[in-house]
Parts: C-alpha cells; sequence; structure tokens
C-alpha cells in the first residue's frame, strides 16, 4: 500500500459519499456536500482524503479541516494567529490492518505538520461527533485522537433515546416544558410545516435567523445568505437536512423554524430561530414535535442530538441554551475533542517569524 493525500475537490463526489456511509466513523458532518462548508465564511477548506495509490486512489481516511486567521484577545503583537479547525474531525476505513493503520497515520503526519510548518499554524482543534456507530460501541471509552497526535479533552452533548416508548417521550421532559406542550396543543393555534427548496421558505429561515440573532445581541455572528442557499438548495433536496416551520394558523405567519440534519436513524438540531413577538413555550413546542416527527419517520428508533451540554454554567445566554437542550428528557452522550501535538521544530519557526514582524 502507498499512500498520498489529495484534497476534497479531486475526489468524485459518489465515491467520496460511499466511502461516509460504510464506514462506522461516518455521519452526516463527512458527506461531500456537507463537508467543506463552516458557519464562518472566512474559512478555508482544506478538508482531504488520503488514498491508496497503488489501488484505484482507494480511499482509506477523510478529514473534514478548515483554516482561518483570528487576532489574539490580548493583543500582544499587531498579527493575526493562524490556526486550524476541524469542527469534525475524521473518517477512517474500518478494519484496517496495524500495518496500513500505522502508514495512514505517518502520511496524516506528514501532511500537517508541512502545512503548520509552511504556514505557521498556532493550534490545531478537532472534535468527533457523537452519533456514529463507532462512538456509541466505543465500550472502553477511549478517545481515537490520541492516535493521530491529538491530547485528548472531553465534553458533552444531550440526546434523546427515539426508541423510548410513546408515553415516556413526553413524561420524560422536564416539568415546564410538559406545560408548555400541553398548553399550546390545547390552544389548537399553530401547524406545522416542512419548508421546502425554494426561495420563499429559504428568505422565511433566512429573516428568522437574523431576528433572532440581532435580538440576542449576536449581530457579528449573523452567518451569510450563502450558507443558508446552500442548506436549502442542496442539503434539502438530498435528504441531508429537513427544515420544520411553526405557523400560525390564523395569521399565516412562521413563528419558529428548526433544522435538521438527518443521518441514517440518527439526527441533529441544528439551528433554531423564531421571531421576537411570539408566545412563551414555542421554541420547545416546535422541537418536541420535530423531535417526535423524526421519530415517527425512524421507525420509532434511533437517536436524536439536541445539542452541547454545560450544565456547570451558573447564568448567563448559554446557560439557557444548556437548560433549553436539556428539557426533552435527555441523557448525556461523549464528544471527544483534542489539541494537536505541534511539531518543536514548528513552534520554534513560528516564534522566530513574530519576532521579526515586531522588530
Amino acid at each position: 500500500m502507498q499512500c498520498k493525500v489529495l484534497q476534497q475537490s479531486d475526489l468524485d463526489s459518489n465515491l467520496w459519499d460511499t466511502f461516509v456511509l460504510s464506514n462506522s466513523m461516518g455521519w452526516a458532518y463527512y458527506l461531500y456536500d456537507m463537508i467543506g462548508v463552516d458557519r464562518e465564511s472566512t474559512y478555508k477548506n482544506l478538508s482531504f482524503a488520503i488514498v491508496d495509490i497503488e489501488n484505484n486512489n482507494e480511499i482509506l481516511f477523510i478529514m473534514q479541516l478548515h483554516y482561518f486567521e483570528e487576532r489574539p484577545i490580548k493583543k500582544a503583537f499587531l498579527i493575526k494567529e493562524k490556526k486550524l479547525s476541524s469542527r469534525w474531525g475524521f473518517v477512517i476505513k474500518d478494519n484496517l490492518p496495524k500495518k496500513q493503520l500505522r502508514l495512514i497515520k505517518e502520511c496524516f503526519e506528514n501532511h500537517i505538520d508541512s502545512y503548520i510548518q509552511e504556514h505557521h499554524i498556532r493550534s490545531f482543534e478537532i472534535n468527533l461527533p457523537p452519533l456514529t456507530d463507532a462512538n456509541l460501541n466505543n465500550i472502553k471509552a477511549i478517545n481515537p485522537l490520541i492516535f493521530f497526535n491529538f491530547k485528548p479533552s472531553i465534553r458533552y452533548t444531550y440526546v434523546v433515546d427515539l426508541s423510548k416508548p410513546d408515553d415516556r417521550l413526553l413524561a420524560d421532559c422536564e416539568e415546564t416544558t410538559r406545560q408548555a406542550i400541553r398548553k399550546l396543543d390545547a390552544s389548537n393555534k399553530y401547524i406545522i410545516r416542512e419548508a421546502e427548496a425554494c426561495e420563499e421558505d429559504c428568505n422565511i429561515f433566512i429573516k428568522l435567523h437574523k431576528e433572532t440573532y440581532t435580538r440576542t445581541n449576536a449581530k457579528s455572528d449573523i452567518i451569510e445568505d450563502s450558507y443558508h442557499h446552500h442548506m436549502f438548495f442542496t442539503l434539502i433536496p438530498k435528504k441531508i437536512c429537513r427544515v420544520f416551520f411553526l405557523v400560525d394558523k390564523e395569521t399565516k405567519n412562521v413563528v419558529a423554524s428548526v433544522a435538521i440534519l438527518i443521518y441514517k436513524k440518527t439526527a441533529y438540531y441544528w439551528w433554531g430561530d423564531s421571531k421576537n413577538e411570539k408566545e412563551i413555550g414555542v421554541n420547545k413546542y416546535l422541537l418536541f414535535k420535530v423531535i417526535y416527527l423524526i421519530r415517527d419517520s425512524f421507525e420509532k428508533t434511533g437517536l436524536f442530538e439536541t445539542g452541547g451540554a454545560y450544565p456547570y454554567l451558573r447564568k448567563g445566554k448559554y446557560k439557557g441554551l444548556n437548560d433549553f437542550k436539556k428539557c426533552f428528557g435527555t441523557s448525556l452522550y461523549i464528544i471527544w475533542g483534542g489539541t494537536y501535538s505541534i511539531p518543536i521544530s514548528s513552534l520554534k519557526l513560528r516564534i522566530k517569524k513574530i519576532l521579526q514582524m515586531n522588530n
């Protein structure tokens, strides 16, 4: 076997997706139409595959990777720090012999280390998705990133077990959530409509997104329209993503929206937005009903990730987000993370460059 790095754009999309779908580390994040897209428009896509050139460029490994520049909070230097980010990590072909795994790791190291040295990279952070078959079957709870030179870290996410009995889905929700759902059900004021891949629905989604981020004092985090256009006109038609609207029956106005990523019989609450003027509890009501709809489409099995868990927070915006994502009868699941061990030679070169630029 002889390994070689090929950029995502150099590989056939069908072969790429077949690899993702066929291996236990695969998830929706890695699909060809997902892997290069980032919410930060300034991020440069560097995603790549490692292939076996002796076997017709068979894909053995894929990596989701972006480059970005960030100004340090403490502005000791005027230049921006150059960083690598992998929100979702990598997929390795299942059941490879140890010798082939070693060759893949060597190829990965050479590629990453060379890029770090050439571009004077400050840091490289990575995470792995929690709902892959590989992670769910990781009985020994070993962080697989340690085998690719990443110092391990860990955080958690909230997940709903969709295989629980019908009567438990609502009963397991927190009391205030149950009250809101029952109240809005009884009011009969709303319907849920699944969005279509059309300009009208895309514009509704974008408007709610901007309204929400403005209301929550996060205008600087508003995502460019092109990101949502990709969601509506690429991901929805391919059934990678589903978007749902909560519609007021009387006014016909869309009050709230949720976007869900779908992979086999697992799902992830990707985005959620709502109008400024709305009834208390509509966000919980919509997401609960969508969880139910997704569960039915999975034939009452599977897992639904509601999002990042930060139960240690005492106050603030993210405390509120944590409580929202927790309230649907969830359990904690592991998200493996890591920080790449940058070679000492690369660090020395970076320090030397910084000193030269500041003289």
